[in-house]
């Protein structure tokens, strides 16, 4: 009985010496990805000299948002440019689920004219490409920024 119990101490005190580093390794990469996203948008808006109202993280891409001037910037990780969005022409903003059978293929932001032409469109969420788990996050945070979005293009 003893032997068993010495054995599950020396397996776990394995597991825990390699799982507790990577653990640590990765929350310190994502943390370092998000100040660097963070760190692309800010100097884009200082750039253009605009100042965020509101900005958020989005799994691998940071939203940011200037109200005075409808301005929305997008930094992703895949793309080296940050992606600016002028909504000066926009009259309001949808949020677009797509479906592939039962799955969910996608979420997005549109973003349409008084014409109801879509302007631009906003990613949250690619199948495969973003973490499943966190669809429901993705979702919510869509519909936030619709509606943040929404109270500002009515003015």
């Amino acid at each position: 009985m003893t032997h068993i119990l010495e054995n599950s101490l020396i397996a776990g005190g394995v597991i825990a010496l390699f799982s507790v580093p990577f653990y640590i390794i990765t929350k310190r990469s994502k943390r370092a990805q998000q100040a660097l996203l963070k760190d692309r948008l800010l100097h884009k808006a200082a750039d253009l000299s605009l100042e965020l109202t509101r900005y958020e993280p989005v799994h691998n891409k940071i939203i940011g948002w200037a109200s005075p001037s409808k301005i929305l910037l997008l930094a992703d990780l895949a793309q080296s440019e940050v992606v600016v969005y002028n909504l000066t022409k926009a009259v309001r903003t949808y949020v677009l689920k797509t479906m592939n059978g039962t799955s969910v293929r996608s979420i997005s932001l549109q973003i349409a004219d008084a014409q109801n032409r879509v302007l631009d469109t906003l990613p949250f969420y690619q199948q495969f490409q973003d973490n499943e788990m966190k669809l429901k996050q993705f979702e919510k945070q869509a519909k936030d920024w619709e509606t943040l979005l929404n109270g500002h293009l009515s003015r």
